[in-house]
């Protein structure tokens, strides 16, 4: 059975909304903390931030996957941002 790690969801050929809607979840869970961590003074323009909603709005609105670099981007600022 595959796992979620990211060379594991990475070697899927075949489109799985459960795993990717699991993804996008902890997407939304990165901004919030992504907020917290840098308070009410963030700029609405902050680059991270910025990054990760946007990557958000593609998925909302075309159903866009990340590619490989972007999930290694996400997972970088998950494992900087995670509580």
């Amino acid at each position: 059975m595959k796992g979620s790690r990211l060379a594991d969801v990475l070697d899927d050929k075949v489109f799985n909304r459960k795993v990717w809607e699991t993804i996008f979840n902890k997407m939304s869970v990165l901004a919030v903390n992504i907020e917290k961590s840098k308070g009410p003074s963030m700029s609405i323009d902050d680059k991270e931030y910025r990054w990760v909603t946007d990557r958000l709005e593609y998925w909302n609105s075309e159903e866009r996957l990340l590619s490989k670099d972007e999930m290694e981007t996400a997972n970088s600022l998950y494992r900087k941002y995670n509580n």
